[in-house]
């Protein structure tokens, strides 16, 4: 039995789980993929069995209850696994892991402890499960708090460390994006938020798109363990058999396998001579092959969750692995910034800020693409730091005539969401201190305000409502503000 010996970042994690844990019994714990959240769980878990209390991690696969009993095991961690016709069910046992479906099915009993493993992919069995033990401590885990009504089941959420952070304390490695232009995306509809299969499938399943997809791997990654994301089982075993049919060891893996195929896949990716995985989502729930190398996404999204869950499965720190290459084929990074850079500040709770009229954002500042090189770079870089190019004049998009380009990252300091958020705060606290008429759920002087300031309506994003004590910076700025208007007035006076 080994005893768990939590890295210097995880013990960051530690004490802001615990910290959450004294304000709410309910609360997200986003943590990157690599970021070890199951070892942590350990950590949590055997503290409370010590304890005497009654414990149970939810999974949604069986594949996932059988890998956390394995770490469990290492650390002395005796579990039951909650599944149907599973030789590990023991009832009795202090610790229970359990796949959400089975527990749907079964009477639920009650726990003191409950942790939620991908809590994003929230179902009734969950709610279910939180209705039936009111009074259990429950953290969620996962990399990605963004799906919709989160908010209604969890309190908030804590984000320790960002990737950012493990990446430069050397737990995850850094990355470089390549966007390519393969596929016209100006046709692309869109539904329930997202691009639909079926325009997508017309974009990127086509012969001469799936061989330039293959084109541009071999000129950029030969020979590196890759994972390639398409549109559907259609169109990742079309790019499967053209890596195949250019000598390239390919497989893929999708839903509607048997287990035995999958698995075979799988083994073959991870421990044998199979060059390329191609998946429609995150290469199935649980894979983890820390040699990848490349993750190369052939379908375009809006999706926040899914850019970084799959970008994601390339970090992993594995012996000889010094960085992560992204080919970048849906122009995800110039729509979405680069993966390690969403802000995110506070859960969904099915409640909308503001009047019902959506008002039109003004898109951040976000990823250009080289048009020399191919490397994607942030806005406000104009010298590619890869090849050294500076355009003439700074086109509104740059473009590299179908070649791949590495995008660079931003150099000058911009406005974030949290910035942002603080800085209507403080004009809400000057509008109630003011006694200014509130509208609906909003200060219309303080949205004003905020256009003033950063020349666009309040994003959807922010919290409308909220109330922060006033800084001199933001006083400064309502004086001068003031003195604006009152010079207008003499005017016209």
């Amino acid at each position: 039995m080994e005893q768990i010996e939590l890295r210097p970042l995880q013990e960051v994690a530690l004490k802001e789980c615990r910290r959450a844990f004294s304000h709410t019994k309910r609360f997200i714990l986003k943590a990157t993929c690599g970021f070890g959240k199951t070892v942590l769980s350990a950590y949590f878990i055997k503290r409370a069995v010590d304890n005497g209390i009654k414990c149970l991690f939810v999974v949604d696969r069986i594949v996932l209850a059988e890998q956390t009993d394995a770490v469990f095991a290492k650390y002395g961690i005796s579990c039951g696994i909650i599944q149907a016709d599973n030789e590990k069910y023991f009832p009795d046992r202090q610790v229970q892991i359990g796949s959400i479906q089975t527990l749907n099915r079964r009477d639920i009993d009650q726990y003191g402890l409950i942790l939620i493993d991908e809590c994003h992919c929230h179902h009734d069995a969950h709610t279910k499960l939180m209705e039936k033990n009111k009074d259990a401590f429950i953290m969620g885990l996962t990399s990605t708090p963004y799906a919709k009504d989160l908010g209604k089941y969890y309190d908030f959420f804590i984000e320790p460390v960002t990737v950012k952070e493990m990446v430069k304390n050397g737990e995850l490695v850094p990355f470089d994006i390549y966007a390519p232009s393969v596929a016209d995306l100006s046709k692309l509809k869109i539904r329930a938020g997202d691009y639909t299969e079926e325009s997508l499938s017309e974009a990127y399943d086509q012969v001469d798109i799936i061989g330039d997809v293959v084109n541009v791997w071999k000129k950029l990654t030969p020979g590196k363990k890759t994972i390639v994301f398409g549109v559907n089982v259609a169109h990742i075993k079309h790019l499967a058999k053209e890596f195949n049919r250019v000598r390239v060891s390919a497989c893929q893996i999708n839903a509607y396998q048997s287990k035995t195929e999958r698995e075979e896949a799988l083994s073959g990716f991870i421990n044998g001579g199979t060059m390329v995985l191609c998946s429609v989502e995150v290469a199935t729930k649980g894979f983890d092959c820390p040699a990848v190398e490349v993750v190369a996404l052939a379908v375009a999204t809006k999706s926040s969750m899914k850019w970084e869950q799959t970008t994601g499965r390339g970090l992993r720190l594995s012996p000889g692995k010094d960085k992560c290459t992204i080919l970048d084929f849906g122009g995800n990074a110039e729509r979405l910034g680069f993966p390690d850079e969403h802000e995110f500040l506070h859960l969904d709770d099915g409640n909308k800020y503001g009047s019902k009229t959506k008002q039109k954002e003004r898109p951040e500042q976000l990823p250009k693409a080289c048009p020399s090189c191919e490397f994607v770079k942030p806005p406000g870089v104009r010298k590619c730091p890869a090849c050294g190019f500076e355009p003439d004049f700074v086109e509104d998009v740059e473009t590299g005539a179908g070649e791949l380009e590495k995008l660079k990252r931003k150099a000058k300091k911009e406005f974030t969401l949290s910035d942002k958020q603080s800085f209507l705060s403080q004009l809400n606290q000057y509008a109630f201190e003011k006694g200014y008429k509130m509208g609906r759920e909003s200060w219309p002087w303080s949205r004003y305000k905020y256009k003033d300031k950063f020349g666009s309506d309040i994003p959807s994003r922010l919290k409308w409502d909220l109330r922060e004590p006033l800084s001199a910076e933001v006083k400064n700025f309502i004086t001068s503000c003031n003195i604006r208007w009152a010079k207008t007035k003499n005017k016209e006076a």
